[in-house]
C-alpha cells in the first residue's frame, strides 16, 4: 500500500563502518590507495574479528560502528567489490519524506546477530511511521516493504521467518540475494583468487584479506549450500566435502544457519496452509544473468578448480557473483518468476529499470477491484460492402 514503510537492507560491505575515532576503517577506494602500499597488514587486521565470536557482537578494539549506507564506490579486492548505492539512494530519496528507513549494519558479523538488530530497528521505525500516518489521518495500519540487496536478503529472511517478523511485512523484495550461497565465497575463504595480482600488491594483499575474511561469520554464511562439488567421493555439497584450511566449526555453523532458516520457512508455510490463511507477505526476486559466474568447484588432484557452467550448458548462469539458482527463493520450483536482468551483481540495485519495478512493489496495487467482471464490450468492424462508411456492431 502507498502508506507502507520501505526498509532497505544493504548487502555485504554495503554499510560504512567507523572506528571509535570516527575513521572510515575499510575505505579502499582509489583515493585511499596510499594506505595500501604501507601498513597493509594493520589495515586488514582492523577488519578482523576475534576467534570464536559466533553470533555475538565483538568488544574492545574489534568494535566498528555502522555509519550509514555506502554511497561512493569502494574496493575490497576479491571480496565482492562494491560500486555502492548512489543511484538507489537517489531513487529512495524520491519517496515521501519519512517513508524510507535504511538499516546499516556491521556486515562482518553473523547474519543471526544482524537479524536481531534488524528486529529492533523495524520495531522502532514502524512505530514512528505508524504514528506519523495516524497524525496525517490514515486509518489503515502500515506494514513494511523490505527491499534487500545480496546478503541483506538473508538477514531479513531470518528476521521474518525465525525471529517472528512475518506479520510486520507486506512484501520482501530481494535483489541478487544468494539464498543458496555463492561459490565466490569459497574463493575468498581459501585464497584461490584466480592468481590475480590484486592492485599490484599480489601475495601480501591476498593473504591479508583472506586472513580477515576467515574471521567473519557472515562470509562463511555465504558458502554455497546447493550441490556445487564435482568429482568427489564424499559427495556434492560442502557440508560433506571438507575444504582445505577452513575452520570446520565456522563452516558447520554456516550450514546450520541455512538449515535453521529453511526449517522455519517450511514450518511457517505449513502452519499457514493448515489454518487456510495466505502467507502474510509476498516475495519478489530479481537477479542477474549472463555474466561469468563461478557455479561449481572441483577438488580433484588435491587442488581447487572452478567452473562457470553446469555440465554442457553453453551460457553463463549468474551475475558474476550469485548463480541464478541461488538468486531464486528456495520455495519457488524454478527461476521463471524471477525478474532477470543482464547485469552484474553490484550494478543490479542501481539500475533504472529495476527502480521502476520497485514502485509497483511499494504500492502493492491490488488489481482485482478494477477487473469489472460481467460488463459488456463493443467492437467497431468496417462494413465491407459500404465504401467510406462504418456500421457499429455490438455483441
Amino acid at each position: 500500500m502507498a502508506h507502507d514503510l520501505v526498509v532497505f537492507v544493504p548487502g555485504v560491505m554495503g554499510s560504512v563502518l567507523r572506528d571509535g575515532d570516527g575513521r572510515d576503517v575499510w575505505n579502499l577506494s582509489l583515493g585511499a590507495g596510499g594506505r595500501l602500499a604501507t601498513g597493509i597488514e594493520r589495515f586488514f587486521e582492523r577488519l578482523a574479528l576475534p576467534p570464536g565470536l559466533g553470533n555475538e557482537a565483538p568488544d574492545g578494539r574489534y568494535v566498528l560502528t555502522p555509519a550509514g549506507l555506502l554511497r561512493e564506490p569502494r574496493i575490497y579486492p576479491g571480496l565482492l567489490p562494491h560500486v555502492a548505492y548512489r543511484e538507489l539512494a537517489r531513487h529512495l530519496g524520491e519517496l515521501a519524506e519519512g517513508r524510507v528507513a535504511v538499516f546499516p549494519y556491521d556486515w562482518r558479523l553473523s547474519n543471526r546477530h544482524s537479524a536481531a538488530l534488524l528486529k529492533e530497528f523495524v520495531g522502532r521505525e514502524l512505530q514512528r511511521w505508524r504514528e506519523e500516518r495516524r497524525a496525517a489521518g490514515d486509518d489503515e495500519e502500515p506494514r513494511v516493504v523490505f527491499v534487500c540487496h545480496s546478503m541483506g536478503g538473508l538477514v531479513t529472511r531470518y528476521y521474518l521467518e525465525v525471529l517472528g517478523g512475518r506479520d510486520t511485512a507486506r512484501s520482501l523484495v530481494t535483489i541478487g540475494t544468494p539464498y543458496s550461497g555463492a561459490v565466490k565465497a569459497v574463493r575468498i575463504l581459501t585464497g584461490t583468487l584466480s592468481g590475480r595480482k590484486l592492485l599490484g600488491i599480489g601475495t601480501r594483499l591476498r593473504e591479508a584479506l583472506v586472513t580477515a575474511a576467515r574471521t567473519m561469520p557472515s562470509v562463511h554464511q555465504l558458502l554455497p549450500t546447493y550441490q556445487c562439488v564435482t568429482d568427489h567421493v564424499a559427495g556434492t555439497r560442502l557440508d560433506a566435502v571438507p575444504l582445505p584450511d577452513l575452520d570446520s566449526a565456522m563452516v558447520d555453523d554456516a550450514f546450520a544457519f541455512r538449515r535453521e532458516l529453511d526449517k522455519a520457512l517450511h514450518r511457517n508455510t505449513a502452519e499457514d496452509l493448515l489454518a487456510s490463511r495466505p502467507a502474510p507477505y509476498r516475495v519478489f526476486a530479481s537477479g542477474g544473468k549472463g555474466e561469468p559466474t563461478d557455479v561449481a568447484l572441483s577438488l580433484s588432484a588435491g587442488s581447487l578448480t572452478y567452473a562457470d557452467r553446469f555440465g554442457d550448458k553453453d551460457h553463463w548462469q549468474g551475475d558474476g557473483t550469485v548463480p541464478c539458482l541461488s538468486a531464486t527463493p528456495p520455495e519457488w520450483e524454478d527461476g521463471a518468476r524471477v525478474d532477470w536482468f543482464r547485469l552484474g551483481h553490484t550494478a543490479l540495485p542501481n539500475d533504472a529499470l529495476l527502480h521502476r519495478q520497485l514502485y509497483d512493489r511499494y504500492e502493492a496495487l491490488d488489481h482485482r477491484p478494477y477487473q469489472m467482471l460481467g460488463t459488456g464490450f463493443g467492437i467497431d468492424v468496417p462494413e465491407a460492402g459500404h465504401r467510406g462508411d462504418r456500421h457499429r456492431r455490438r455483441p
